[in-house]
């Protein structure tokens, strides 16, 4: 399959007064003329968003490379040109294996912005998720738990590399996850996506999480309760990101996104006050939910941000635990269950233990009952 677009992000209505106001420079001054021949049209890939995505073959490498696209840019208001354009400065910006590289940006020759970046191979995670709620055999036998749970990791990779850089993506879900046929896993549209550095010339990090008709965007379902209601109390930041890397590994739980059978304002109203089942009570079949990764997935969604993992390095190291039978620190576990675990990870050891100790009863019992037939 190809790469394509599948967001299906939503507009908000909030209060007004909280509305972000166009940026006031210019974003296009130092983006250079493209020739028109460079790029040679082959096919469309998808849409989403403002974006459109098409197949192009670049001749200066002589490869084939995703191009995004503003169709209607004539009729677009200055604060969508810019956001276009300061999403492909910012990806260009993260160079990490799991996230799409962006190869060029600049403007044609009827002053149209564009961006290249890798044509991505493969499906996306929202794809797969389908397939194994319907119950597809290749499906079901290529993407067990253990190897979504691979997946989740990469992402994770991806978001701590790009908090690091001081970056939100402010937009994860499924759809924005691609898992390519021999394994690869990138993150995409980073259209969302803000910098928390003051010092950043990209992303304003006084932007205000609404445009000018006090709408904000997201996704519900995947969006955390602080972007559904702006506070100054509880921002937008670095533990939403980790709120909807929660929603992401509930859908890997469950095969479907939090809420997702409710209406879209259900759903907000529900997130907002915390009102989402457990992905056991959810979950189709007799499929069985561990319920060290319900608690991982729990607390990452937990509603108060202060209540969440503080770093996705944290979240990360509760999955590796799981992985490698240990007691992630978000399951209160008993100490039997510790115990368990502890014989599960050394059972060559313990079972070695249990042999010694039973060859010395075995030796001391035979000793005394040689003793007593001696004393007979």
């Amino acid at each position: 399959m190809t790469q394509s677009i599948e967001s299906k992000t939503e507009i908000i209505s909030i209060d007004p007064k909280s509305a972000k106001h166009g940026a006031k420079h210019d974003v296009f001054s130092s983006l250079p003329v493209k020739p028109q021949e460079r790029y040679k049209f082959l096919r469309s890939i998808g849409f989403g968003g403002m974006k459109s995505v098409l197949l192009v073959f670049d001749s200066d490498t002589g490869r084939e490379v995703a191009m995004a696209i503003m169709p209607d840019f004539r009729e677009r208001p200055r604060a969508d040109l810019e956001r276009f354009v300061r999403e492909a400065r910012l990806t260009a910006q993260l160079e990490h294996p799991n996230i799409v590289p962006v190869h060029d940006l600049g403007v044609d020759g009827s002053n149209s912005p564009f961006f290249t970046m890798k044509y991505l191979h493969g499906q996306s995670l929202s794809a797969v998720l389908r397939k194994l709620r319907k119950g597809e055999e290749e499906a079901v036998k290529r993407f067990d738990q253990l190897r979504l749970l691979q997946v989740f990791i990469r992402i994770c990779n991806a978001i701590e590399f790009a908090h690091s850089q001081k970056i939100c993506h402010l937009d994860l879900k499924p759809e924005n996850v691609n898992i390519g046929d021999y394994g690869e896993v990138l993150v995409l549209d980073w259209g969302l996506a803000r910098s928390l550095d003051p010092d950043s010339p990209i992303v304003s990090p006084n932007a205000e999480d609404a445009d000018a008709n006090g709408r904000v965007k997201g996704t519900p379902g995947y969006m955390s309760p602080e972007q559904i209601h702006v506070s100054k109390d509880c921002p937008v930041g670095f533990r939403s990101d980790i709120y909807s890397l929660g929603c992401i590994l509930y859908a890997m739980l469950t095969y479907c996104s939090p809420l997702s059978a409710l209406p879209r304002v259900e759903i907000l109203r529900r997130t907002a006050i915390g009102d989402i089942p457990p992905p056991s009570a959810v979950t189709v079949g007799d499929r069985h939910i561990p319920a060290a990764l319900e608690a991982i997935c729990r607390k990452a969604m937990a509603l108060n941000p202060h209540d969440r993992y503080l770093t996705v390095a944290e979240l990360h190291a509760d999955i590796s635990a799981f992985q490698t039978g240990y007691v992630p620190k978000a399951e209160n576990a008993s100490p039997l269950k510790h115990a368990g675990l502890f014989i599960g990870r050394n059972r060559l050891i313990v079972l070695a233990v249990l042999t010694l100790i039973l060859a010395a009863a075995l030796i001391t019992l035979g000793y005394y009952y040689l003793d007593a037939i001696s004393y007979r």
